[in-house]
């Protein structure tokens, strides 16, 4: 090696005190006559010995070990530091033509060097006596670096011992460190070797201060005293394990020689924990102990667990009976089966529908007889037996769906023969704490006249998809609104059912209004444009739409259209209006059956909503109690704080709830939109500005005022703004500077569009899915999750639409539209 080393161009990293050592002993006036060529020196201490030597003897210097190996010519790389993982670094970073020699390497390379250092000064002596020969010198020199030889090959056999044992040192170092178990390791003087992470985690103590020290008792006990560990290292007798442990300790079962045991650790965490440990030996080849492992659990659940399960027994005992209440004070038919399908519950509504009685019912299996007539699984037997789809497609032949409202329940509608009506049933399964099925409740609406409705609707529809074929003789019969123009398309004919529908008498209409002010901007957009026609047809798709009547009112209506042709030029138009007034009120009848259906669906979630407030009432009640006692006044604040939280959770839960189930028709008013729209952000502006959060107004100034219902304005455009602050809120992008905007638009044919968007959190598309059930919210405990599904009945009560577009991490905008009616200035 020593002989590689004078005759090759090397550079050196790690710029310490033995760099400096070596150097000088290189540029010695003993290897004058041979020494290397020293490239360079690399160390990140700009102030190490070895590199302010190296500057000063003209040798390149750097900071970043990468550079050395752009030095040209370089063939031997020697690594001078004690860091394990540079040496790997450097191996796998070195170019393949050039030898590392690491740290461990180096040290024979010194005693090489040491060596021929020696050989020099006795043959520099040797030389300057009279009875020096050149036979001695050969000898002499024969003789040296044969034992060069010996001492380089045994340092070689103790660099392979010590990397062996490196190795293994680093092993056992990354099993105990990668373990998730808390676990420290001492040697045989009681110093602590290893501390891993899961046991700073448990201890809230760093492995940095304890080893290399025996001060691993500090984090168990308040004095010093043997812990297990040292109690295995020392063999004691277990009479002395006993002065310790007491009754607490006992034998390891799996390992020889170990002890295992559980206490009680008061100072851990806010009310302490349990601890089950074990100390095993850490033996020698010749069998002598060379260390203790002691490894520790958190038992402090196991030891809680049987408070906490007959506390759970009492709060079952008590959510059953208010589950019995809720179910029973239901109007919606409902039933409970358990987990071997027998009928917990049976309530007077579902008496009612099927004609027979809870006591009959309450304890048996029986609960499909009362509407199949016959032994089968109901939907709720199929939520227990978490049944597959193929086996749920026989039962309900393709009826059934999952539920878009509720994890794990499934909807379905069929004819029920024993009652001899179409119900809609949902079912959702009933869990235990640990996620297990442990029930399952069903409710059932009666829709045989609400399938009566829509088969009516059906025909009703058909009969007018056949009346808008009728001839020209049967128009002025007709009770659908037909409207033709000449090509000009000024005004033709306009018969009795156009004339109720749009509110103008023929004669105000005839020759005297041009079609494209009176159809909606679909079919002027439509005759306009000719490309949206069908080719074939030359006629519009029926579609629904809002046409203005002449007193301002929005009239539904379902359209078609078409060009009249002779001899491939246009003639003229016809257009036909479908009243749709009172399809939309049986809509709407079906609307608020479903709502009360919603109401009914997540009787279950509020259960468990206003259990939660009630375990958050009585922890807040706790606290009070605790603070009266001990007259500390900081656990009265958080208590009453606690409990007011509750009491406002309550709140907003009932009037949402109240808000959701109550109908109500909009109250039409002269009102500004635009005022309404700032008022609520002069409202938010002071909370936006505590939290840094810009409110940008972009109104509309040709909005002035209009016939609208201010109250759903303001509601809504309320929600609205407070969801895109708490969106910013919840932001974790704590650089972004948050901004909200709201805009809004006037546009044509009597619509104002309000758009609020913010650059906050954004949602998934899954959650996006679910922002109008009940129930569902991304607020955690400060939202009741029925905000939304108020903002949309609100909408959807004055006709409106309501649009939302987000993406996770880019922000959310909600695009409102809202009819207005013109004001009757006479």
């Amino acid at each position: 090696m020593l002989k590689d080393i004078l005759q090759s161009n090397i550079a050196i990293v790690g710029g310490g005190k033995f760099c400096k050592t070596l150097l000088q002993l290189l540029y010695s006036e003993l290897f004058s006559d041979q020494r290397p060529r020293i490239l360079g020196v690399a160390d990140i201490n700009s102030e190490a010995e070895g590199l302010l030597y190296a500057k000063e003897v003209g040798i390149f210097t750097t900071h970043d070990y990468r550079k050395i190996f752009q030095l040209n010519k370089l063939q031997i790389l020697i690594e001078l530091t004690k860091d394990v993982e540079l040496g790997s670094l450097l191996r796998k970073a070195k170019p393949s033509h050039i030898k590392l020699i690491d740290h461990v390497e180096s040290r024979a390379l010194w005693s090489s060097l040491q060596l021929e250092v020696e050989k020099r000064k006795a043959l520099r002596k040797l030389r300057q006596k009279k009875i020096f020969t050149p036979e001695i010198d050969t000898l002499f020199e024969e003789f040296a670096d044969h034992l060069g030889e010996v001492i380089e090959k045994r340092n070689y056999r103790y660099i392979e011992i010590e990397k062996e044992l490196t190795t293994s040192q680093r092993a056992l170092a990354q099993i105990v460190q990668g373990s998730t178990i808390p676990t420290f390791v001492i040697d045989k003087n009681h110093r602590v070797t290893h501390w891993n992470r899961a046991c700073e985690k448990l201890t809230e103590y760093p492995a940095e201060l304890l080893v290399g020290t025996n001060k691993h008792w500090m984090p168990f006990r308040a004095q010093e005293r043997p812990i297990m560990a040292d109690l295995i290292l020392d063999q004691v007798k277990e009479e002395d394990v006993w002065k310790y442990y007491g009754t607490k300790w006992h034998k390891s079962a799996l390992i020889e020689g170990a002890y295992e045991a559980e206490e009680f650790f008061p100072h851990f965490g806010e009310d302490g924990k349990w601890l089950f440990f074990t100390a095993a030996p850490i033996k020698a080849p010749d069998g002598t102990i060379a260390g203790a492992i002691e490894t520790l659990w958190d038992t402090t659940a196991d030891k809680k667990a049987q408070e906490a399960l007959e506390r759970h027994h009492r709060e079952l005992a008590a959510s059953e009976r208010t589950l019995a209440q809720i179910v029973q004070g239901s109007t919606i038919p409902t039933f409970v089966i358990d987990e071997n399908h027998i009928v917990t519950h049976w309530n007077k509504a579902i008496e009612m529908l099927s004609g027979v009685l809870a006591e009959e019912m309450v304890g048996t299996n029986r609960q499909s007889i009362p509407f199949w007539g016959k032994v089968r699984p109901s939907m709720a037997d199929v939520i227990l037996d978490q049944t597959d789809a193929e086996d749920i497609q026989k039962l309900y032949a393709g009826k059934w769906r999952k539920s878009a409202l509720i994890e794990g329940a499934y909807e379905a509608e069929a004819f029920l023969p024993k009652p001899g009506k179409w119900c809609w049933f949902t079912a959702a399964p009933i869990k235990a704490p640990d996620g297990r099925i442990i029930g399952a409740i069903e409710t059932i609406w009666d829709k045989t006249e609400e399938k009566n409705a829509e088969e009516q609707r059906q025909r009703y529809t058909s009969e007018i998809r056949r009346q808008s074929n009728f001839q020209n003789k049967l128009i002025r019969s007709s009770n659908d609104g037909i409207v033709a123009t000449d090509k000009a398309l000024n005004i033709v004919i306009f018969n009795p059912g156009a004339e109720r529908i749009f509110g103008y008498s023929a004669d105000e209409v005839i020759d005297k209004i041009n079609g494209m002010d009176l159809y909606p901007p679909e079919i002027a957009k439509a005759f306009k444009n000719k490309k949206l026609l069908n080719n074939v047809t030359r006629e519009l798709p029926w579609k629904e739409a809002l046409i203005t009547a002449k007193d301002g009112t929005p009239i539904p209506v379902r359209f078609s259209g078409r060009l009249l042709y002779e001899k491939k030029q246009i003639t003229g138009s016809v257009a036909f209006f479908q009243d749709l007034r009172e399809i939309k009120r049986l809509e709407m009848e079906l609307v608020k059956s479903e709502r009360l259906a919603a109401i009914g669906q997540t009787v279950a979630g509020l259960a468990h909503g206003i259990k939660n407030i009630l375990h958050g009432l009585k922890g807040g009640s706790y606290l009070v109690d605790v603070g009266l006692q001990k007259n500390d006044t900081e656990k009265l604040k958080n208590g009453w704080d606690m409990i007011k939280r509750n009491i406002g959770s309550t709140s907003n839960l009932v009037m949402d709830l109240l808000s959701y189930s109550k109908e109500r028709e909009p109250e039409y008013e002269p009102c500004c939109p635009n005022e309404i729209a700032d008022d609520i952000c002069e409202l938010l502006a002071e909370t936006a500005n505590e939290n840094n959060i810009r409110l940008v107004k972009d109104f509309d100034l040709s909005i002035g005022e209009v016939s609208m219902d201010p109250h759903t304005i303001h509601e809504v455009l309320l929600n609205l703004m407070t969801n895109a602050i708490d969106a910013c809120l919840f932001d974790e992008d704590t650089g972004r500077s948050w901004q909200i905007s709201m805009k809004t638009t006037r546009e044509k044919d009597n619509w104002i569009r309000f758009e609020i968007a913010d650059n906050g959190v954004g949602m998934r598309k899954e959650i996006r899915d679910k922002l109008f059930t009940s129930f569902f919210s991304t607020k955690g405990h400060r939202g009741t999750g029925l905000g939304l599904m108020v903002t949309r009945k609100l909408i959807e009560e004055h006709q409106g639409t309501v649009k939302v577009k987000s993406q996770a991490g880019q922000g959310t905008t909600f695009t409102v539209r809202l009819p207005y009616r013109k004001l009757d200035r006479a």
